[in-house]
């Protein structure tokens, strides 16, 4: 009784507006996490290992076939996945909780100097292309992926904290936040449990879109060759090694090139999912 309820439960909720495309991209996004959870940690191979000659066709033993250095090509592109939706998460969810707090801040200040300071910065940062500003900071840090995630929290903050101050500002005026001044709420209860609630729906919103091009700008710097470095399998350094071999086997680009794909596509139907539900439509 309880499994058809949940089957009719089930059947409603993929029945409203955008819930298709929240499930395919949930079960798109959890097949190739599992897939690079399983293959790295469980399978026969390491993604540095030497297992065979160079170049070898797909089989059954390496269902990708192997790399110019002669590794298991299906490893080392699951091998991939936490490394890059790893950094992403971290790229994300740092610039996420400095700008949205930030945001709050300002939406509550009442000092025009330090607004006006803050909110030149934040105009100024947001004024730059992401990667233009990635690349030149990575000249100073050093190529990797720490330094990688350091420059997005120092820089894509800006981005989270314009939209986190323009929905404080228009929460601060609301009617609950003036019932609770009301009631003799102190002002770190009324911005943790009234404010920052409905401030970060907006910049978590904001995040899931933001993902789809972290990852992308992650892969980017790797293929310019200043995100991962070797050995490590990650899929913008796959992709730009496999070109100078792109006669001799095509999946070296193929391969990194899918699941890069697959995961943009799945976040997408997400956000997408989403949005639909927003609208309603």
């Amino acid at each position: 009784m309880k499994l058809k309820t949940r089957w009719a439960n089930f059947k409603e909720w993929i029945a409203l507006p955008g819930g298709f495309g929240i499930f395919s991209g949930l079960t798109m996004l959890a097949t190739i996490i599992i897939l690079g959870v399983i293959i790295p940690n469980f399978g026969p191979y390491k993604s540095d290992a030497f297992v065979g000659e160079p170049f070898a066709a797909p089989s059954l033993k390496h269902p990708f076939g192997l790399d110019q250095l002669g590794r298991d090509l299906m490893t080392r592109t699951f091998s991939s996945v936490g490394v890059d939706l790893g950094v992403a998460f971290l790229g994300v969810s740092l610039p996420l909780v400095i700008g949205t707090v930030i945001g709050i801040v300002l939406g509550l200040a009442k000092n025009k100097y330090v607004l006006s300071l803050v909110g030149s910065l934040i105009d100024g940062i947001n004024a730059f292309p992401l990667l233009i500003i990635a690349v030149a900071m990575l000249t100073f840090l050093g190529s990797g992926l720490k330094s990688i995630v350091i420059i997005l929290a120092i820089t894509n903050w800006a981005r989270y904290a314009r939209i986190s101050r323009t929905r404080a500002v228009v929460v601060s005026k609301q009617n609950y936040i003036e019932a609770a001044k009301t009631l003799g709420y102190s002002k770190k209860r009324i911005i943790l449990k009234h404010m920052t609630p409905n401030v970060s729906s907006e910049t978590v919103a904001y995040a899931l879109s933001d993902f789809i091009l972290v990852i992308i700008i992650i892969s980017g710097l790797s293929f310019l060759g200043l995100g991962a470095q070797p050995p490590t399998a990650e899929w913008g350094s796959m992709i730009a090694d496999g070109r100078a071999f792109l006669t001799e086997s095509a999946g070296l680009i193929l391969f990194p090139g899918l699941a890069l794909c697959w995961s943009a596509v799945a976040l997408s139907f997400i956000v997408e999912g989403i949005s639909r539900r927003d609208r309603g439509i």
